[in-house]
């Protein structure tokens, strides 16, 4: 039996299918997990409140540590002197690894920590990795990622990607198509995304005579501020989508023909391998992270920024069925083959059993 003490967070905007908090229902049962939630939204009386953001700024970590962040990693450390782990794994290392690596690390438990920011943050915060490397191994969601750590962190870092729950996250059959519909193209998300660059697209292409419909998730209309946001709203050819559930999003994807995703950076992103999962051909940002999850069999990259570049990808697969059928059935193959969750439990049991 190994023995897994976890640091979870449980965001409100994922469901219980998507997030890297799936990863936890899909180990083997030799694995016993206990598990410490981190609440960022948990509001303290003053007094506690205060003592515990004090303490968050002389533990020196990132900028996401904060009074909550302190909280819950002080109950995590609390709980790991009470019964004998194996290993003690961070979910999510930046909101959460500080007091952790402010001693010296005693040989067990073992210390896994995920990250989830990109290369361009942890640029910006290299001082981090003195704490970091206090730590047994560090788990990166892409290669690009793992390269990076790597350089810093004498070889501890090991790449093991996101997963995505394929058994929830799936195709509808073909002829559960209406057979007379427009081209539907779907985005969805808010961290890193390129907004500006995905209005200049649905811009241009309602400006076409080609049948592009646009399925957009993103914030409440009242909370969206962007001039050029606003102004695609009111266009007839989009649907403008906030705070749904997982299976209004499932519908979404599987009624889609493409995903779109401009990007202004990235690690793993829950919505490309979601739209994997649903058999969806992406158009994305040509970006070092992603070819993790992406190749040219499913997916086409755009320079960043470049709005011409997107348009015409979907505008090769609006006049392609044969070749947007094909990148579908590749994409829906790799999510099974490489990135389903129980796959992804798979390699970090192994990494669990190594240490």
């Amino acid at each position: 039996m190994v023995k897994i003490l976890a640091l979870r967070e449980q965001f409100d905007h994922m469901s219980a299918v998507s997030g890297y908090d799936a990863l936890y229902h899909h180990f083997p049962a030799d694995f016993a997990i206990d598990s410490v939630f981190g609440n960022f939204k948990k509001i303290y009386p003053r007094g506690i409140g205060r003592m515990l953001a004090t303490a968050s700024k002389f533990i020196g970590a990132s900028g996401f540590y904060n009074a909550q962040s302190f909280a819950a990693e002080s109950k995590l450390l609390t709980r790991s002197l009470t019964k004998q782990y194996d290993i003690i794994h961070y979910a999510y290392g930046e909101p959460y690894f500080g007091l952790g690596g402010a001693f010296k690390k005693s040989k067990k438990p073992a210390i896994v920590i995920t990250n989830h920011q990109p290369v361009s943050w942890w640029q910006a915060h290299e001082y981090l990795f003195k704490k970091y490397n206090k730590a047994n191994r560090v788990i990166a969601l892409t290669e690009y990622d793992n390269a990076y750590f790597n350089t810093h962190m004498q070889g501890k870092s090991i790449c093991i990607p996101h997963g995505v729950d394929t058994n929830f996250y799936k195709p509808i059959s073909p002829g559960e198509q209406p057979a007379d519909r427009p081209f539907k193209i779907m985005f969805t998300g808010r961290y890193l995304r390129d907004m500006a660059t995905l209005a200049k697209v649905v811009k241009k292409l309602s400006a076409t005579s080609m049948a592009f419909h646009f399925d957009v998730v993103y914030l409440e209309k009242k909370d969206v501020h962007q001039s050029y946001l606003i102004e695609i709203m009111s266009l007839p050819n989009v649907k403008w989508h906030a705070d749904i559930s997982e299976n209004e999003l499932l519908h979404l994807y599987q009624q889609a023909d493409c995903c779109l995703l401009p990007l202004e950076d990235c690690t793993a992103n829950n919505a490309i391998l979601e739209a994997m999962a649903c058999g969806l051909p992406i158009v994305s940002t040509d970006l070092p992270a992603i070819k993790t999850y992406l190749d040219g069999s499913m997916a086409i990259l755009g320079r960043k920024g470049n709005a011409d570049d997107l348009c015409e990808a979907l505008i090769m697969l609006y006049n392609d069925e044969v070749k947007m059928n094909a990148m579908a059935v590749n994409s829906r193959n790799k999510a099974l083959k490489y990135f389903d969750w129980n796959i992804i439990a798979g390699q970090t049991g192994e990494l669990f059993r190594s240490l």
